[in-house]
């Protein structure tokens, strides 16, 4: 359990404790007796990664949010610790051999029968076939990816640059009066803001100052650089070199082919077909908001990144009549914690209880018991506000999936502003949106724990899969009944009106084609910085160019994103996922056609889907839910209107 006074080395002996246990449930299936039934070998099989079960989530959470540099670290060598011995079992010739012995024909009972099935591909890709002195290889090219993963990410983290706003306090002209407040000179006199995300998001969307939003985005584009230029080429070539060493020809063939996707081909020819669909919106979108810019400057030719949220902001609140910061008031981050949890327990029938005991890492972590038929089946941690070196972004991290008894535990970890006394601490309604969707994943892991097996409990399902259910649950932040359970304004009391949503909703519908564009450009990047031999390549070279082939605005030189896009580690050559995904989360979201609270419905899909873990393939689970495969009109209709 992750305490704030959690000492490093008694959780770095608690977590090599466990390995210890895991070792034993290793030793345990390879001594059973050649009599030994399927299900025996299946169950002695599982065991051995119970004992991690937890170990690897907090893990990964401390080495993000814990506050204690020293349990950052010592978190950094469990996950080094935790993948070498999954590599280890990954490459043991011992079990592979025992369970390739086994007759899937003679499965008890088809999860048995995809456990063994699923295992043994796993250990195909992982080149247990391979000679001893290949094998040798990819173990230590593996913990070498898992280090060099670790440095990309932690540069990141840790990198949080500012810049001095050009005349003070008058230079923040067109932000809100809160975010004015907050950011008073300092001993120098001067008015500072920095690249986290409560001061870049709003500086970029509002500022009328367009040289603090160029210096701004320069340094937001920098930042991890050029630490992390270097860092990525080793991951590059670290990876191409353990698919080659597996037999295929790039990491992106390695990677998709256990994804829906399958194969780097299917997922160019997805990404070519969403980015000409998007294509004629997109650069009517920008002839707009370039008419938008010549009202102030006639001369203008272009738009720039650094304008492009600037003018859309001003685009809506001048020709559609509607300004972001309007609904600001109705969103304290309080109300819209407590809207998104009693949301979901409507919902699905389950209760948020509120537990002020349980130990947590930070004062203002949160925590809430999940109760489902009066019983405590989950627990759930908000790790919700800016701090020196925690995760930058927004995210679910899992902490256990609930197999051994305790209830499934999910962490998520965001950046917004932190209420106090005084201030209610006022979101944008992107930001509603982006705990709608964090929580839809939170939900996926908490329903899905609980599973008879370890390999199908949380969100075990394909990669390219993932992003549906949040994706799906977003649509909830749009949906005016919803947003009136909790959307009211933090003086009067009143809710959101009809009209103002019906305004934001017509609002978001602008843009559309920039964003899928600007998607469909980081999915390619990803894949062709991956489907390639890296040796002498650049890829920041190959980043411009992309841009400028993809995208209507000019690169700024000297600018490197790619040192801090994240997901170039994490999601790798498989970016593409989150547009697959939404194709798919349209299609379901077809289903609730009776209303967004449609209890019943929403019951079918969380037993149909989210319950399911990894217990059947994505494409089966969707087929089961909406009696037919998944389609693209509805994605090609939310598109095209």
């Amino acid at each position: 359990m992750l305490t704030a006074e959690l000492d490093p080395q008694d959780f770095l002996a608690q977590a090599r404790a466990r390995l210890e246990q895991s070792r034993a449930a290793l030793a345990g299936f390879l001594a059973l007796a050649q009599s030994a039934s399927f299900a025996q070998v299946v169950e002695a099989f599982d065991a051995i990664g119970r004992p991690l079960d937890g170990v690897r989530g907090a893990a990964g959470l401390a080495s993000q949010t814990h506050p204690s540099e020293a349990i950052r670290q010592v978190s950094q060598v469990v996950v080094q610790e935790l993948a070498a011995f999954g590599t280890e079992l990954s490459l043991h010739r011992g079990v592979y051999e025992r369970l390739a012995a086994l007759d899937l024909a003679q499965a008890p009972g088809p999860l048995e029968r995809r456990l063994v099935a699923n295992a043994l591909r796993d250990y195909r890709r992982s080149g247990v076939d391979r000679d001893e002195a290949t094998r040798e290889r990819i173990s230590k090219l593996s913990d070498e990816l898992v280090r060099i993963g670790q440095e990309f990410d932690l540069n990141i983290a840790g990198d949080t640059r500012s810049v001095v706003v050009p005349g003070g306090r008058a230079g923040l002209a067109g932000l809100p009066q809160d975010f004015i407040d907050a950011h008073a000179p300092d001993a120098n006199g001067e008015v500072r803001v920095s690249t986290d995300s409560t001061d870049y998001v709003p500086v970029m969307t509002y500022a009328h100052n367009a040289e603090l939003r160029r210096k701004l985005q320069f340094e937001y584009f920098n930042r991890a650089a050029p630490a992390n230029l270097e860092v990525l080429q080793r991951l590059l070539a670290g990876r191409h070199e353990f698919a080659r060493l597996l037999g295929y020809a790039t990491w992106a063939e390695y990677v998709t082919e256990d994804k829906m996707i399958r194969t780097p081909a299917r997922a160019r020819e997805f990404i070519e077909r969403v980015a000409q669909a998007a294509r004629a919106r997109m650069q009517a979108e920008v002839a707009e908001l370039l008419e938008c810019k010549r009202e102030r400057e006639p001369q203008a030719s272009v738009i720039h990144e650094w304008e492009r949220a600037y003018w859309v902001e001003q685009l809506k609140t001048r020709r559609l009549r509607f300004d972001s910061q309007s609904v600001r008031p109705y969103f304290g981050y309080r109300a819209v914690r407590d809207g998104v949890l009693a949301t979901s327990a409507a919902l699905f029938g389950v209760e948020f209880r509120r537990n002020d005991t349980a130990p947590r890492w930070h004062p203002s972590v949160e925590c809430y018991d999940l109760l489902d038929g009066g019983a405590v089946s989950a627990r759930v941690f908000l790790d919700m506000h800016p701090r020196p070196n925690k995760y930058k972004h927004a995210a679910m991290f899992d902490l256990t999936t609930g197999v051994a008894g305790d209830p499934p535990q999910a962490c998520l970890v965001c950046n917004f502003p932190e209420p106090s006394a005084s201030d209610p601490a006022l979101l944008l309604h992107r930001d509603v949106e982006t705990f709608f969707h964090e929580f839809g994943h939170l939900l996926h892991h908490l329903f899905a724990g609980r599973q008879r097996y370890l390999a199908f409990a949380g969100i075990a399902t394909e990669w390219d899969f993932v992003e549906t259910p949040s994706q799906l649950y977003e649509e909830w932040a749009w949906d005016t009944g919803v947003l009136q359970r909790f959307a009211r304004h933090h003086q009067s009391g009143e809710p959101i009106p009809d009209e103002l949503v019906a305004r934001m909703r017509a609002a978001d519908e602008y843009g559309k084609g920039l964003h899928v564009a600007q998607q469909m450009f980081f999915a390619r990047f990803s894949l062709e910085l991956y489907d390639r031999d890296p040796a002498g390549f650049d890829p920041t070279a190959h980043m411009v160019a992309l841009k400028t082939a993809m995208l209507p605005f000019p690169h700024e030189p000297g600018t490197h994103f790619l040192a801090s896009f994240g997901h170039l580690n994490g999601y790798s050559a498989i970016y593409y996922t989150y547009m697959w995904s939404l194709v798919i989360a349209k299609d379901i979201l077809g289903r609730f056609e009776g209303g967004l609270m449609d209890q019943g419905e929403a019951r079918r899909y969380r037993a149909s889907i989210l319950a399911q873990g990894g217990a059947k393939d994505a494409a089966e689970l969707v087929r089961d839910y909406l009696g037919r495969d998944y389609a693209t009109e509805a994605f090609e209709r939310w598109l095209n209107t």
